[in-house]
């Protein structure tokens, strides 16, 4: 009798401790509920460390939860540093974990994970807004962590180290995007200009070029960045044999012409680069880059004879110079309507107005000259 009796006492006594534990579980999130956080934050630690409530994932969650409430609390958030995002995170993945995915508290951890991004990104941004590289990168990260299907801190880590001048790091966060299948332009043109930043090899840059240009074939900057380091590492012939198979494939593409043309204008084939540019306006009639580069050309044979104009001696001058200032006078006014088309292109651009202001100095049109000046800076 005595012996049962001692058992009763013992099962008692556990049942005393075990309840006396999951009450701290349920004290804390009631605190929790009435806002009382610096208590439900001293239950929770209690019950996190206790054998009988340390494996159940109900303890875990609200681990978390308490401690996410906390941040950015106006009371409460002077009890919470910089790694405990870190805690809540770690929080809600143990509570998964011991929950299995369909369990009760593990459905919930969803909809606090998205909670817990945005503070996070949040906390990045405000050390962003502040030039706080480090700081800004490593929530970015964290955030990254929070939500790995999400690109937006990813990239924005991408900005904060090319801003701190870590140029390597900012290529491993392109290439995180790139893997994630963010595989827009503008990541591919960053990646290849940090690359040009960090004197990367141009079998890298190249090898990047091309990956780029598999997902945008008709981007112009990609395709002229190709063509340079063709040209560089004297493969011309390659690039010009990869452009008229792009431009046999896709005859109505105006951005391939404008790069043949290109290519043809830095093989000093100036009249099949006019006829290149010319097509592509013929295929697109607001290609800018045609319009342009036509432009320039025209510039640039009035300027080349003009040039040799005035290295002439007096008596050579007297007798064929007047012919050759005006026959570059007839270059300089067949690049102006190419210019002011460009300009109606993109109305913005500086460069063009630049040009116009010099080609209308050139061609003595003072008034037209200090009408683009007007222009330039707005």
């Amino acid at each position: 009798m005595k012996k049962i009796l001692l058992t009763a006492f013992a099962a008692a006594t556990l049942t005393t401790v075990a309840s006396a534990q999951n009450s701290a579980v349920n004290s804390a999130i009631m605190n929790q509920k009435q806002g009382l956080l610096d208590k439900a934050q001293a239950d929770i630690d209690k019950a996190i460390e206790h054998k009988k409530t340390k494996d159940k994932a109900k303890t875990w969650f609200y681990r978390g939860v308490i401690y996410q409430d906390m941040i950015g609390n106006p009371i409460y958030s002077k009890l919470t540093n910089d790694n405990t995002p870190i805690l809540v995170l770690e929080s809600f993945d143990k509570a998964v974990e011991l929950d299995g995915k369909d369990g009760e508290y593990a459905k919930l951890v969803p909809e606090r994970k998205e909670m817990l991004y945005g503070q996070v990104l949040n906390q990045a941004v405000e050390f962003h807004n502040k030039q706080d590289w480090d700081n800004a990168i490593d929530k970015y990260k964290l955030a990254s962590k929070v939500n790995p299907q999400d690109t937006t801190a990813v990239l924005y880590a991408a900005y904060a180290s090319t801003a701190k001048q870590d140029y390597p790091q900012a290529i491993t966060f392109y290439d995180q995007l790139i893997d994630m299948g963010h595989k827009t332009e503008d990541v591919y043109k960053a990646k290849v200009q940090l690359q040009q930043a960090t004197e990367a090899s141009d079998e890298e840059i190249m090898k990047t070029l091309a990956a780029a240009l598999k997902e945008h074939p008709n981007s112009v900057f990609l395709m002229q960045e190709e063509l340079k380091y063709y040209l560089k590492n004297n493969r011309a012939d390659e690039a010009m044999a990869k452009l008229e198979g792009a431009i046999k494939a896709d005859p109505n593409n105006a951005s391939l012409y404008a790069v043949l043309g290109n290519l043809q204008e830095k093989k000093g084939n100036l009249d099949a680069a006019t006829e290149s540019y010319k097509k592509a306006i013929q295929v697109d009639p607001n290609n800018f880059d045609a319009y342009y580069n036509l432009a320039v050309l025209e510039y640039n044979k009035g300027s080349e004879i003009n040039n040799k104009a005035a290295k002439m001696d007096y008596a050579t001058y007297q007798k064929k110079g007047k012919a050759l200032e005006a026959e570059a006078k007839k270059h300089y006014e067949a690049s102006l309507p190419y210019f002011q088309k460009a300009l109606e292109v993109q109305p913005d651009d500086q460069a063009t107005i630049q040009n116009l202001v010099k080609v209308n100095t050139r061609l003595g049109r003072k008034a037209e000259a200090d009408k683009y000046s007007k222009m330039l800076n707005k």
